[in-house]
C-alpha cells in the first residue's frame, strides 16, 4: 500500500509547531533515526527536511490541532462540557504518535473504547456527515467517572506526545 505524507500543525504552549503525519496501511508520524518525532517551528523548515529525505507531501492546508485547548480542558476538572471534536483529534494524534514510537498510550482499550466512541459520535463529523437526516443529533452524556478516565487518558497522551518530540532547529 502507498504511503501519503502530510503536514500536521499543532498549537501547544501558545506556539505553532509542525510534524509529518503519514497515512498508509497504518497511520503514524515520521521519526528520526533515534526514534523521536522531529518537530519544526515553521512549515518551511518541515518542507526543507522532507525534501532532504526525498519524500513528497500531499498538497493540502494542514488542520490545526488545538492542543492548548485540550490541555486547558484536562486542567479544568470542574468542566463537564466536552469538546468532542477537539478531544477526538488529540486522541487520534496521540494514538498515531504512540504507535510510531512503540509506546503504550491507551493500553487499556477495554476501559476507554466506549469513551472514544462517544467522542467520535458526539462530534460534528459524525453528526453532520455520518448521521442519517431523520436521526436526532447525538450529544453524549458524561458521568463523573467517564470524565475522570477521559482526563487521565488525555493527560497520558499529552505526556507521551511531549516526551516523543525532538525539536529541530531552524535552518
Amino acid at each position: 500500500m502507498d504511503v501519503s505524507y502530510f503536514v500536521l500543525r499543532y498549537k501547544l504552549s501558545a506556539a505553532d509547531a509542525y510534524l509529518v503525519w503519514y497515512s498508509g496501511e497504518e497511520d503514524g508520524v515520521l521519526l528520526d533515526s533515534a526514534g523521536r518525532v522531529p518537530v519544526f517551528a515553521s512549515e518551511a523548515d518541515l518542507r526543507r527536511h522532507v525534501d532532504d529525505l526525498g519524500l513528497e507531501l500531499v498538497d493540502e492546508t494542514p488542520t490545526l490541532h488545538q492542543l492548548d485547548r485540550t490541555l486547558a480542558w484536562i486542567d479544568d476538572t470542574e468542566s463537564t462540557t466536552v469538546d468532542c471534536d477537539n478531544l477526538l483529534v488529540a486522541w487520534n494524534l496521540f494514538d498515531d504518535v504512540s504507535r510510531s514510537v512503540g509506546g503504550s498510550y491507551d493500553a487499556d482499550k477495554a476501559a476507554t473504547q466506549l469513551l472514544y466512541m462517544k467522542l467520535f459520535y458526539g462530534g460534528d463529523t459524525a453528526n453532520n456527515v455520518c448521521r442519517p437526516e431523520d436521526e436526532a443529533v447525538y450529544r453524549p452524556a458524561w458521568s463523573e467517572e467517564e470524565l475522570a478516565i477521559l482526563r487521565t487518558t488525555m493527560r497520558a497522551g499529552l505526556s507521551m506526545f511531549n516526551n516523543a518530540l525532538m525539536p529541530i532547529p531552524a535552518r
